[in-house]
Order: structure tokens, then sequence, then C-alpha cells
């Protein structure tokens, strides 16, 4: 398998950091973040603004919950939202723009990082 990644780290936070920044690069999309299960967003690049956005859409987005303030919050772009597998504990991969590359593969990245944090 090559190897793409041309930055990395020992550290969880900034590992998960450094593979945000790089999805973000390569896709179409203003903001991602990895949301909790209570909406706060627990690593993410973008503006603050969209970033308290997407703790707010994460889960309805990845459920197809969306409902009035969803689409209130989110008016004029998309949303992109992948619950993550961890066990019990309910995450998601959450992106506002167009297109991300690769999303499942970002999902996964951003799972394996976790668990071995």
């Amino acid at each position: 398998m090559k190897e793409r990644r041309r930055r990395r780290s020992t550290r969880t936070h900034e590992a998960l950091e450094l593979l945000l920044e790089a999805v973000k690069e390569r896709s179409d999309i203003s903001s991602i973040a990895i949301v909790d299960g209570r909406g706060l967003v627990l690593a993410g690049t973008g503006s603050e603004h969209e970033l308290m956005v997407l703790g707010n859409v994460a889960a309805p987005a990845a459920s197809g919950a969306f409902d009035a303030h969803c689409e209130q919050l989110t008016e004029g772009t998309d949303v992109l939202s992948c619950p993550l597998a961890l066990g019990e504990k309910k995450m998601y991969l959450a992106a506002l723009g167009a297109r991300v590359a690769r999303m499942p593969e970002a999902a996964r990245g951003v799972t394996r990082i976790l668990k071995t944090g």
C-alpha cells in the first residue's frame, strides 16, 4: 500500500488536525470537523462559525433527520456527514461545501487515529 501522508504525528489531536487539513485541501469544502454525539467539535478546520454549525448539524445530517433549523444554519451550502465506527461512541465526520474527496477513506483514517490514540 502506498503511503500518501506527507505529515504525521503520534499525538492524537495533532494527527486528527493534520488529516482534516489534508482533506480540506483536496476537497471543495470550507470546513470539516469531527463531532461527538452531543454536538461538540473535537477537532476541525474552518471558521469558528462554520465549526459551530457542523456541531449542530452533523448528527441530523448523518441520520437524515435534517429539520428547518438545520436548513437555516446551512443555507447556501451543502452538508456532508458520516458516522464513525467507534463502538458505543457516537461520532461524525462532517463538512460544509460541495464535495469531499474520498470521504469514506477520510472517515477510516479518523477512526484509525481515534482507536490508536
